[in-house]
């Protein structure tokens, strides 16, 4: 059971939706899927914060800092859009499911420099997301299976 439990949050650390996609196949009961998909998620978190910094440094000393033209996307453009209006609290949400942890928190090391700050929202988006997909999961699976 711990191996399960262990794979799933190494996967909740990368991509929240593989991590789920284990537990539920896996067939886990609430504590053991919120423990490994939050547990897995915020190890991935705080990881991910400290690398992002250690790999920017270790950049900034190799490549000078200089201006750079980005051409946007529809998507890059609707990213910035939300992350511009609604910061930290818009990345924390769009994290989980829309963004990757790494990624998601590579944006909320730019954005904010509370290392705590960033942990709190990230535990409340994948405690919030968690609890969501899990209701929605036993809802349908009872609708589902009752006929």
């Amino acid at each position: 059971m711990l191996e399960k439990i262990i794979t799933v949050a190494f996967f909740s650390s990368f991509k929240f939706i593989v991590g789920f996609g284990l537990a539920l196949s896996y067939q886990f009961n609430f504590l053991e899927f919120y423990i490994a998909i939050v547990g897995g998620g915020m190890l991935g978190t705080v990881v991910y914060l400290y690398l992002w910094d250690f790999v920017s440094k270790i950049y900034r000393i190799i490549v000078p800092k200089k201006p750079v033209q980005v051409k946007f996307s529809k998507r890059l453009r609707w990213l910035v859009k939300i992350i511009r209006k609604y910061e930290l609290y818009g990345v924390a949400f769009l994290s989980p499911l829309v963004l990757t942890l790494p990624i998601g928190c590579f944006i909320a090391n730019q954005i904010e420099p509370n290392k705590w700050r960033i942990k709190l929202f990230m535990f409340v988006s994948l405690s919030g997301w968690t609890f969501l997909c899990w209701l929605v999961q036993n809802l349908i699976g009872q609708a589902w299976f009752s006929n």
